[in-house]
């Protein structure tokens, strides 16, 4: 679930536990008695347990109070304490506090930045994610100057992965915002980079050439390029296209009249509480790079949204596998959390900053997690 959490069960198995147990090791942490290697792994083990099961707000308790006790042991254990604040962004994406989400990206940022070399493989991992939230709350252009400035930076220092990085992130941008010249011009001046010719950035760039002309609808440019990209087996599936999600009539009524300087088109009352609401899908991404099999694996109380993103997924398509052999021949099995969007906001009438119901959803890829968590009851 969590990125950092997979390296941090990698640097010490024998401490997350499940179970009673977990939860007795995690007590143990919340009164002091753990290092933040074992706090982190406790806590955000049963983080990630609430969070499966939908209970985001006891999730974002045990995280809050995690980063609490830890915050001041950044230079002891970086990455550690990052990662605790990088669950609590995940979650409090999700649970729709986006207050929450961005000091949890910053903390996890500074932490990184602050405490480890330019060139750790976590720093230069992070480098554009404060980009990618200002992305994720809607404001583009506060995140292209982010990435110009993270690219500005990295090629100035010499430091070829953060700055390739930034700039493909700068490219998708700029053709998510329909400048498509501007977009492909990036493209041209990446692929003149000596880092270009390596395997992985030479596939992300071709699909990202390619999104470019899918969106455009380029069709011949979309056979060519498709040609060009072959998923390596032992890669996830690389998404080239997928339809949008559905999204919520009167939240998107009233984001486009704020857009414009209106006003709400339904005002949220001081009486309104949105609900968290989620499912998990499941579904095959076969070697073809369609879908098959999508499923509502759980999920909230019968969400009426849900047989929407099912559609969603079956509509998506992923880069072929190259060098299909009898062990491609299933594909690959995915699992994704989908939850609705909500944001806090104090409504007229009310001085209690609440829940409430946004436009779209958000995603989380839980297929990665899932294989590295044991099964209930071990």
């Amino acid at each position: 679930m969590f990125a950092l959490f997979l390296l941090l069960q990698a640097a010490a198995p024998d401490i997350v536990v499940t179970g009673e147990r977990l939860v007795e090791e995690q007590a143990k942490c919340a009164r002091g008695e753990c290092t933040p290697l074992g706090d982190a792994q406790a806590t955000i083990a049963l983080a990630e347990q609430q969070f499966r099961s939908g209970e985001y707000v006891h999730a974002k308790g045990l995280l809050a109070a995690a980063i609490s006790r830890n915050k001041d042991k950044g230079a002891d254990a970086p990455h550690a304490v990052a990662a605790i604040y990088e669950a609590m962004a995940t979650v409090s994406l999700h649970e729709g506090d986006q207050d929450d989400y961005r000091r949890a990206v910053a903390g996890q940022v500074k932490t990184l930045c602050d405490n480890l070399p330019a060139d750790d493989v976590a720093v230069q991992a992070s480098a554009t994610a404060l980009g990618d939230m200002w992305i994720k709350l809607g404001r583009y252009r506060q995140a292209e100057s982010t990435f110009r400035g993270i690219e500005k930076q990295a090629l100035a220092e010499g430091q070829a992965y953060p700055a390739m990085m930034a700039g493909m992130k700068r490219a998708w941008l700029a053709g998510a915002l329909g400048k498509m010249r501007e977009a492909r011009a990036m493209l041209d001046a990446l692929e003149q980079r000596q880092i270009a010719q390596e395997p992985g950035f030479r596939t992300a760039l071709r699909v990202v050439r390619l999104r470019l002309a899918v969106r455009a609808g380029d069709e011949a440019e979309i056979t060519r390029l498709a040609g060009t990209i072959a998923a390596d087996k032992d890669t996830p599936p690389i998404l080239i296209w997928q339809p949008p999600y559905p999204s919520d009539a009167i939240a998107e009524a009233n984001n486009n009249a704020r857009a414009f300087g209106g006003v709400d088109v339904l005002p949220v009352r001081s009486s309104d509480v949105a609900s968290i609401q989620w499912v998990d899908v499941g579904f095959w991404v076969r070697p073809d790079g369609r879908i098959e099999e999508a499923e509502i694996l759980r999920g909230s109380r019968s969400p009426a949204w849900a047989p929407a993103i099912l559609k969603q997924v079956e509509g998506r398509r992923y880069v072929a596998k190259a060098n299909l052999g009898e062990e491609d021949a299933p594909g690959s099995y995915r699992i994704e959390r989908v939850t609705r969007k909500n944001r806090y906001e104090t409504p007229l009438g009310s001085n209690i900053r609440r829940r409430i119901s946004a436009a779209s959803f958000e995603v989380l890829d839980l297929t990665a997690s899932e294989a590295a968590t044991p099964p209930p009851g071990e």
